[in-house]
């Protein structure tokens, strides 16, 4: 049956990396929850955006919480729990928060995600999050002044699998003026750092430099950078081993779904490289089609192979760790993940 297989290596060399070029490194839980359980053996912090994930996850001491509509109550339980590190993106919710804190007297470390002064980015079908930067710049000197803010800071992320849109120095200097900045204790841009795909081939270096630059402009004026990478940790970690189960036309018929082992096929048009793929276009053409009688469920439309597949054959997937979740669509099983120390297979320079 298809499988995961996590390599504790690559997860562990992918957050190391990544370090080197912030303060702190808060891992996106909601990426693949399966890579935090190596993590969890560094000092990385995690990012959690659901109750659910919060019950799940034991270090809550190293938590970055995000908000969306919590009660009082679970509000309560979140810091009973440990959680120090809230994050709020909306006006309502902020209120609510502070109001919640005043009762209970408790004071917590405070992330208010700004909607950034956007002159390339268009809404198109995707929400934008954030309080408008104007109002950010008035709220940042109020929220010194409150006794239930300990340590404060603004987040902004622009989007999963960013591979263009990284001048953030020039960003946060153009959305927050020189008063709001003296108050901040900390900076999150998020995540967004985008890893290779066969569609798709950012300058991971470029963008790492990018980030780099942030930490000296904010690290001079005695504010920390924190990120928090989901994709660009999760993604190289894990490959997608599945085995073929009939050939047929060009066509090879896989014993695993989109629905099943990478739903990021469809909702961003990632599409996986191949172990073995042949950059030249030489080989063997197939299309990589799922288990399933739907006409979406294709993993790679063509694919060129250093070698003919037949049934039984495996065929592996890299850079498969990202928003690999499972649905009930059509009762697919859930597959495993199985940890390893590393891939029982060489695997390219570039991963």
């Amino acid at each position: 049956m298809a499988r995961f297989i996590l390599s504790r290596r690559v997860a562990l060399r992918q957050y190391e990396i990544v370090k080197r070029y912030v303060d702190v490194v808060a891992y996106s839980y909601k990426t693949n929850p399966a890579v935090w359980e190596v993590l969890r053996e560094t000092d990385a912090m995690v990012g959690l955006s659901s109750m659910g994930s919060a019950r799940r996850v034991q270090e809550l001491d190293r938590a970055v919480y995000y908000l969306q509509g919590e009660s009082e109550e679970e509000v309560r339980w979140l810091l009973d729990s440990g959680v120090r590190w809230l994050l709020v993106d909306n006006a309502p919710e902020l209120r609510a928060l502070l109001g919640t804190l005043g009762r209970l007297d408790r004071s917590v470390n405070l992330l208010v995600r700004m909607k950034m002064r956007e002159h390339t980015v268009y809404t198109g079908k995707h929400f934008v999050y954030g309080i408008d930067w104007r109002r950010v710049n008035e709220l940042i000197p109020e929220l010194r002044e409150s006794p239930y803010v300990e340590s404060l800071g603004v987040h902004f992320h622009r989007k999963t699998q960013n591979v263009g849109e990284w001048s953030l120095v020039e960003d946060l200097s153009d959305a927050l003026d020189e008063r709001a900045m003296g108050e901040l204790d900390v900076v999150n841009i998020g995540g967004g750092i985008p890893v290779r795909y066969a569609n798709s081939r950012p300058n991971v270096g470029l963008v790492l430099s990018k980030v780099g630059e942030l930490r000296d402009f904010l690290s001079a004026r005695g504010v920390r950078l924190m990120a928090e990478p989901g994709r660009f940790i999760a993604g190289p970690a894990v490959a997608l081993e599945a085995t073929v189960l009939n050939v047929y036309s060009g066509t090879a018929v896989l014993d695993c779904s989109i629905f099943n082992a990478y739903m990021d096929t469809y909702l961003l048009n990632t599409r996986l490289p191949v172990l073995g793929e042949r950059e030249d276009r030489s080989g063997h053409r197939y299309l990589l089609k799922g288990r399933s009688p739907d006409s979406l469920d294709i993993f790679r439309y063509s694919v060129y192979l250093d070698r003919e597949l037949r049934p039984g054959d495996r065929v592996v997937f890299l850079n498969a760790g990202a928003y690999n979740f499972h649905t009930d669509f059509n009762d697919m099983p859930r597959l495993e993940t199985e940890v390893v120390e590393d891939f029982p297979f060489p695997v390219p320079e570039w991963l």
